[in-house]
């Protein structure tokens, strides 16, 4: 029998999603060579895993009791391999680190550079991903920590504030002229609104004010990614409502950004490490730089008057 960790990987998976396809985004593999590994390691157990139908697949008798075990496996081959390469690294004091895509390209870059001068032995690697990917990287061990304003609810992963930030309306002055440097929640209501997918914390609260505001309906347009919202309101498809530390991007753009008032509210920004590894003993002072960092970029940023 030579069953591959990869086949393991891809079972525990597909026992946890329930769906070869969902399955097979986090393997970073196609539908098709997801269900190869499944049938591979079946054909070499001599029995079957799951039970399959259109719309989706469960476990068999002896896929449940095979799970734990595999589980198990999976688990402690990727802790093992996370050890081993955190010794490897650990003359040069490697920290990967994982952000969304435009965290990874207008925030991280300025803050390892500003950070370099008070400590060069520091060496930051940055990873850019999905928001919903990062908590599991980190259990993974891909990364050593993430940047997310999302809370992921991973087993292994301890999920620490590292800043509050308020939101701000970005308005194009196009699609609503002569906007005050303050507005209400009320004076966006009506507007087209391009805003986060719902699972997203930011247009949680989003929804959550334009509710109180009048406004029950989704927004406008829905974008993945911050970059991509700045982009539309550029075009002029809406307005957003957007993190303040983002300011100064907005006005690379020609965007003004407007304090959202009555009531002002903020949302947060995590910090995710395993807990079951620990970070480079130099990473302490590039975390606490990085909060300080990001919050100076959120009170310094241009705004409207």
């Amino acid at each position: 029998m030579n069953i591959t960790s990869r086949q393991l990987k891809a079972f525990v998976l597909t026992a946890r999603y329930q769906s070869f396809s969902r399955a097979a985004d986090q393997l970073f593999v196609s539908q098709s060579g997801m269900s190869a590994l499944v049938r591979q390691l079946e054909a070499q157990l001599g029995f079957r895993l799951f039970e399959r139908t259109t719309r989706k697949v469960s476990l068999t008798e002896f896929g449940s009791r095979l799970l734990p075990v595999a589980q198990r496996s999976v688990v402690e081959l990727e802790s093992a391999v996370a050890n081993i390469g955190r010794d490897a690294s650990a003359a040069g004091e490697l920290l990967t680190l994982g952000a969304p895509p435009f965290v990874a390209a207008y925030i991280l870059p300025a803050a390892i550079a500003a950070y370099a001068p008070r400590d060069s032995q520091l060496h930051v690697r940055v990873v850019d991903a999905e928001p919903d990917r990062l908590g599991e990287m980190v259990r993974a061990g891909e990364l050593d920590a993430a940047l997310t304003a999302m809370r992921p609810e991973v087993h292994g992963v301890r999920c620490k504030l590292l800043m509050r930030f308020t939101l701000v309306l970005a308005a194009s002055p196009r699609v609503a002229p002569g906007l005050p440097s303050e507005v209400r929640w009320s004076d966006i209501a009506r507007r087209p609104v391009v805003g986060f997918p719902a699972r997203h914390p930011i247009r949680r609260l989003v929804d959550e004010q334009l509710a109180h505001a009048g406004r029950h309906a989704p927004p406008d347009l829905e974008c993945n990614f911050l970059e991509t919202q700045l982009a539309m309101v550029e075009a002029g498809a809406g307005v957003a409502v957007v993190p303040s530390f983002v300011s100064a991007a907005c006005a690379k753009r020609g965007i003004p950004t407007h304090r959202l008032v009555s009531p002002e509210t903020s949302s947060e920004l995590n910090w995710l490490v395993s807990t079951s590894r620990k970070l480079p003993a130099r990473a302490d002072g590039f975390t606490s730089f990085l909060g300080e960092h990001i919050a100076g970029l959120a009170q310094s940023a241009p705004r409207e008057h």
